[in-house]
């Protein structure tokens, strides 16, 4: 297990009074496995939840007069966090990120502290298509547009007509185009350094019968193949893109051919309806979640020959 080292007392106190004094919202010794689908992770010294992109730039330059290290946490969907966080500052958009727009033909403006799955059914019912499959996506919008989160054929950077994010101190909008992007990657996954602040797309209007029966079907269909009320943090892997006989194979497919369905370590499980699902079965540890991750990926590349991807980000040291 990696050794970290705590926060100085002294700076934390400082920094309270630098917050303070600019009237920037923070928590101390926050809780972060509240904040996460896992419902794992430590205590951190200090959450930050600044209201608007002043206050993200002002929590920033305190951050870096104290030498803090620092992390953003969004909605954690698809985040392990670390047992122990204590040896960093955490950051949490609040205030107008939690808000969307509707700009008029089909175009809205959405924060990335908006939660997507109500914010795209809500779009959706408006009579816009195109969007439905991120309503069955959990989180926060900011996490799904770094993720280039998608399902069932589409993925969010297929909408995005333009990003706002913050980075190296300044405020940028980028077109989708001059953003590289894949599957179930963007560049912000590299650049740590960049918080995304609001997003614009554009829909098609659509016939809403059809598109009530879309949001429906996709619904029900994610119901039907994921763990029920379990905690986790969805798919653990990607799938690998390759394909037998024609047929694309998906990670959950590797991981029961090793024979890993239902294994457990501690409160950590490898799920039995759903063996890409690492489920949280009352009271996992990061580090649980990290041997099975572990052991995952060296008996699938042991009997199948296939080095899986992690999907999950870790957040904080982990173990």
């Amino acid at each position: 297990m990696k050794k970290v080292s705590p926060l100085a007392p002294e700076r934390i106190a400082e920094l309270k009074g630098l917050l303070s004094g600019k009237m920037i919202p923070f928590r101390e010794e926050a809780d972060l496995s509240v904040h996460c689908s896992f419902k794992i992770g430590g205590v951190c010294p200090i959450l930050v939840e600044p209201d608007s992109s002043e206050q993200i730039l002002e929590a920033l330059d305190f951050f870096s007069k104290l030498d803090m290290p620092w992390k953003i946490l969004g909605g954690g969907t698809n985040l392990l966090i670390s047992d122990h966080p204590d040896d960093l500052v955490v950051l949490r958009l609040g205030g107008i990120f939690k808000e969307y727009e509707d700009l008029g033909g089909g175009r809205f403006r959405i924060g990335a502290a908006t939660n997507t799955t109500p914010v795209f059914r809500q779009i959706s019912q408006k009579g816009y298509t195109g969007a439905e499959f991120l309503s069955t996506i959990p989180g926060w919008t900011g996490g799904a547009v770094i993720q280039n989160a998608g399902c069932y054929g589409g993925e969010f950077f297929d909408l995005i007509e333009e990003v706002e994010f913050l980075r190296d101190g300044k405020i940028l909008k980028s077109k989708p185009e001059r953003i590289a992007h894949g599957y179930r990657y963007t560049e912000f996954l590299e650049r740590k350094d960049s918080i995304i602040l609001t997003i614009e797309i554009r829909l098609e209007p659509g016939d809403l019968n059809e598109i009530e029966n879309s949001l429906k079907e996709k619904r029900d269909k994610r119901n039907s193949s994921q763990p029920k009320n379990k905690k986790s943090a969805g798919s653990m892997f990607k799938n690998p893109k390759i394909y037998e006989n024609g047929a694309e194979i998906k990670a959950w497919q590797l991981i029961d051919r090793a024979g890993l369905r239902g294994k457990t370590i501690g409160g950590a499980q490898i799920s039995p309806e759903h063996c890409n699902f690492i489920v949280n079965t009352g009271s996992a540890k990061a580090s649980e979640v990290d041997a099975l991750v572990r052991i995952v990926r060296e008996k699938v590349d042991k009997e199948c020959g296939i080095r899986l991807d992690r999907e999950v980000e870790y957040f904080g040291t982990v173990p």
